[in-house]
């Protein structure tokens, strides 16, 4: 039986939260997901770099709420990176057409230090 569960740890580090994930962002873990991450991303001048490297799956709901992130952290003077995404999750960006807009960082060193000169 697949993963059905979202696991999350976190980690401070020169005022960048780094949030490791894990699991399937799917319809069984959405809203976990969500509201995980809603009143983070609600702080302004927040700096939030979401670590992806062992995020299995990302359904289009999820890729969307990532973009809609994205666009609530900048609007607050704020930053939300999406780094280490696996190979079958960008393919999953580009087949929806989100790759102009979706922002992401192929390492979480690269998101890390993009987030912390902001």
């Amino acid at each position: 039986m697949a993963e059905s569960t979202l696991n999350f740890e976190i980690e401070d580090s020169n005022g960048v939260r780094l949030i490791h994930v894990s699991g399937p962002l799917d319809s069984a873990t959405y809203d976990q997901f969500k509201k995980f991450l809603d009143p983070m991303i609600s702080q302004s001048h927040a700096r939030i770099v979401l670590d992806c490297r062992n995020l299995s799956y990302v359904n289009s709901r999820g890729l969307t709420l990532m973009m809609h992130y994205q666009k609530t952290a900048k609007l607050g003077f704020s930053f939300f990176g999406i780094a280490g995404l696996r190979p079958n999750i960008l393919k999953s960006i580009v087949l929806l057409g989100l790759d102009k807009s979706v922002k992401w960082y192929p390492t979480l060193e690269e998101a890390v230090q993009t987030a912390a000169a902001v």
